[in-house]
């Protein structure tokens, strides 16, 4: 009988496997950890930094993010981010961030919070009158 060595090997690891000599894998069980986006939420976006469009899967759990990374399927990037697209967790990890509007009125040299509403309103207004003065 001629046996290559692909089939040699085939032939042992099939008989090692049946006879279950040598490998134990309780220690590697115990040792190995969930992972952090078990039960997450995902969905799909769009990453805002640039005109590429490349797609992006954010994890969310209990209403805030846990990971962000590429989306394999998106035809532009098929998975890959550049820089600023693989550190957009922190856009909304950031303890820095910025969660309420400001709002600096002309020459004034003080920002001042306000409601999104109040804000919205305003934007709203400024276009309205560029819209009609042009």
């Amino acid at each position: 009988m001629d046996v290559s060595r692909r089939g040699f090997l085939k032939i042992s690891g099939t008989a090692l496997m049946a006879s279950g000599i040598g490998i134990n894998l309780k220690p590697v069980a115990a040792h190995a950890q969930p992972l952090k986006i078990k039960y997450a939420k995902e969905t799909t976006t769009i990453c805002p930094y640039c005109a590429v469009g490349c797609g992006i899967i954010v994890s969310t759990r209990g209403g805030k993010v846990i990971n962000t990374e590429g989306d394999p399927d998106h035809p532009v990037n098929r998975g890959s981010l550049c820089t600023k697209g693989g550190s957009i967790y922190q856009l909304s990890q950031n303890k820095n961030r910025l969660d309420k509007p400001l709002y600096r009125a002309p020459y004034s040299d003080k920002w001042e919070e306000k409601s999104w509403e109040w804000m919205i309103d305003k934007i709203a207004r400024n276009v309205t009158s560029f819209i009609k003065n042009s």
